[in-house]
């Protein structure tokens, strides 16, 4: 049967291969091979390659099938069942990983209707949250994290027209909306249904993502347990909940949630404009972005504003995507910069400042034969970080990663 399962997942990506994109002059799809920390796999590694695998199966079934609708049917029953809680489950695992703490993904949704990551004892969970709450909390926010992170992949996809909205529409609106579930539910005072289970190595490893990260934001040295409950949370940590809720969507801003991916301001020049809101592991943050296209140059900044409890922090970054240095050789490039509060406190005033560069080179093979296959290549990133918390990267303090991978020209 996994076989089978395996074969139908691939079919549609097989399919592609020899089919020809006539709207666009190529279309890539990029993988990372190997990340930092080199533990299997880094919620960048898994986002970026997921992302890339999830374009082609959808490019594929639209060829296989020859039917729009039933493609739209097989992405939304595929997409809401598997795709998003895999995802959404190894960016919880993820955390633990580079916190060399073993754990088991289950990333399917069990007789209680909830996707885990288990396999953890309650006292190794204790031990994190005692001896570094910023890490327990990002163990919490780490899934919402991945989501907020694919979210804004696509819409520097959809900005800069790098495929079609058909092969990732799907993709997009059930990862926004299952942000949004999270959050929102909170504002309805939702009330989850689960026990937690007699074997603690069965047990997810923090229950419902943002209540428990508000529950021990307020209360981290409170008798532990993992699933928390809306009754649980007090006056202060349902406010901080509604919040969270409100600011969510913040996320709906974007016209690529109609499917607009750009606004055309001339013969040579385009722009896009959107926010974005997620939790950080000392609170939340909100995100301006804007994409701008002129000519060939690709150009994407943003505007970051950091909250703990009750203070302001801020931060903004710019990138170059698929900067032309040579007929072969592509990059892309960015710079972070941000202020964020000491010790990554939720009730301080106190901050500190960091940034991070992050780059890489890709080197083209390319086919001159009219195959489908247009080119593939080899590649190369590099970031360094100061100290601080940059979505997607896994360590706070300073760093220095490499990665590998490979990008398919199609």
């Amino acid at each position: 049967m996994k076989k089978l399962a395996l074969i139908i997942l691939l079919l549609p990506i097989i399919q592609v291969f020899g089919q020809k994109d006539t709207l666009r002059k190529f279309t890539d799809y990029s993988f990372i091979i190997q990340d930092t920390p080199s533990q299997l796999f880094t919620m960048r590694q898994v986002n970026q390659s997921y992302l890339s695998g999830y374009r082609l199966f959808a490019k594929g079934l639209y060829t296989v099938s020859k039917n729009d609708i039933v493609a739209d049917l097989l992405q939304i029953g595929i997409q809401s069942l598997f795709f998003l809680p895999f995802t959404h489950e190894e960016g919880h695992r993820s955390i633990l990983t580079a916190n060399n703490i073993g754990s088991i993904s289950q990333p399917y949704f069990n007789k209680y209707g909830a996707a885990y990551v288990k396999g953890v004892t309650d006292q190794t969970l204790q031990d994190l949250r005692d001896t570094d709450l910023p890490t327990y909390i990002r163990l919490h926010s780490g899934g919402l994290e991945s989501d907020y992170m694919l979210t804004k992949r696509m819409e520097t996809i959809g900005s800069f027209e790098k495929d079609d909205f058909k092969y990732y529409k799907w993709e997009y609106w059930f990862r926004k909306l299952g942000i949004l579930q999270y959050y929102v539910t909170g504002l309805l005072g939702f009330e989850i249904d689960l026990e937690e289970e007699d074997n603690e190595l069965e047990r997810d490893v923090v229950g419902y993502d943002t209540y428990g990260a508000a529950r021990h934001l307020y209360r981290p040295d409170m008798d532990f347990y993992r699933y928390t409950k809306y009754k649980d949370l007090t006056s202060d940590e349902k406010k901080y909940v509604h919040r969270m809720g409100y600011r969510s969507l913040l996320n709906l801003l974007n016209p690529l949630m109609i499917g607009k991916g750009n606004f055309k301001a001339g013969e040579n020049i385009s722009y896009n404009i959107g926010m974005g809101y997620t939790m950080a592991p000392f609170g939340d943050f909100i995100d301006e972005n804007i994409w701008i296209k002129y000519k060939d140059f690709n150009i994407h900044g943003y505007a970051r504003q950091f909250q703990n409890r009750n203070n302001w922090f801020h931060g903004f970054g710019l990138s170059l995507i698929d900067l032309k240095l040579h007929n072969r050789i592509y990059s892309n490039i960015s710079g972070h910069f941000w202020n964020q509060p000491d010790d990554y406190d939720f009730n301080t005033n106190e901050s500190f400042s960091g940034g991070a560069v992050d780059m890489d080179l890709r080197y083209f093979f390319f086919n001159n034969r009219g195959s489908w296959l247009k080119g593939f290549s080899f590649d190369l990133g590099m970031i360094y970080k100061t100290e601080g918390f940059l979505p997607e990267e896994l360590y706070f303090e300073e760093n220095l990663g490499l990665r590998i991978g490979t990008t398919i020209r199609l």
